[in-house]
C-alpha cells in the first residue's frame, strides 16, 4: 500500500489578484515564481472553473488560473491574492479528461479519495496530463 498525500496550501507572499487576461507566458512565469519550490519550474497555464470543493473558493462557481509545473498543479482563484491550492502529481490517484467546447477540457481527478471535477484550458490540461504520465 502506498501513502498518498492530499491537496496543500502553497507557501509564498500575498501578491494580489491576477489580471483577467495574461497575454504572455513570461508574465505567467513572473506571477507564479514566488510560489515555486526548489527544483520546480513553470510549464504552462490557463483559465479554469469549478464548483467542487476544495478547488472552489466560493459558493457557486469558482474561476481562476491553473498553473502547471514540472511537479504539481497550482490553482489560483480569481478572488484570492495568491495560489490557494496545490497538488503534487504523485498525490493524484486518478486523472481523466474529456473534450469540452471553447478550447477547454473537463478533468475528473481523485486526490486522497476525493473526486473533484474542473474545466480548464486545453493546453494546460494536455501539459498536466503529460506530466502526470511521466
Amino acid at each position: 500500500m502506498s501513502i498518498v498525500g492530499d491537496f496543500h496550501t502553497p507557501n509564498g507572499p500575498e501578491n494580489g489578484i491576477l489580471p483577467k487576461h495574461i497575454l504572455s507566458k513570461m508574465a505567467s512565469q513572473g506571477f507564479i515564481a514566488p510560489y515555486l519550490i526548489e527544483g520546480e519550474f513553470f510549464v504552462s497555464d490557463g483559465p479554469y472553473n469549478t464548483k467542487d470543493y476544495p478547488i472552489s473558493t466560493r459558493a457557486g462557481q469558482s474561476m481562476g488560473r491553473l498553473f502547471v509545473t514540472n511537479i504539481r498543479l497550482l490553482f489560483w482563484s480569481d478572488d484570492t491574492s495568491m495560489p490557494h491550492l496545490g497538488v503534487f502529481y504523485g498525490d493524484i490517484q486518478a486523472w481523466k479528461t474529456t473534450w469540452m467546447p471553447m478550447k477547454s477540457r473537463a478533468v475528473n481527478m481523485v486526490v486522497s479519495g476525493k473526486k473533484v471535477l474542473f474545466a480548464a484550458n486545453v493546453t494546460a490540461v494536455e501539459n498536466a496530463s503529460f506530466m502526470i504520465a511521466k
